[in-house]
């Protein structure tokens, strides 16, 4: 059996490399894909709202799944006041 050479295992480690990237971007594409349709469902499409304003209420709102809240007035379990 014939021992690779440098070039040969590096190539190969590039090239799956390369698989790698390629299978995180199609996983990234399925995931915005998802919650794409889920903000268009909950009615976000219809308003005109930039790109900043929505990541800033994205994090906020990934914040609260990680219990990280921005307002640390109010309890992380408890909705918003409806008076």
């Amino acid at each position: 059996m014939t021992r690779k050479t440098l070039g040969e295992r590096r190539a190969e480690k590039l090239a799956q490399m390369e698989a790698l990237k390629e299978e995180l971007a199609g996983l990234e594409a399925k995931a915005g894909e998802r919650i794409g349709k889920l903000a268009v469902r909950a009615g976000l499409a219809e308003h005109n709202l930039d790109d900043e304003m929505l990541v800033k209420e994205f994090q906020a709102l990934a914040g609260r799944f990680r219990g990280n809240r921005k307002e640390p007035d109010q309890p992380p379990s408890s909705p918003p006041d409806q008076t």
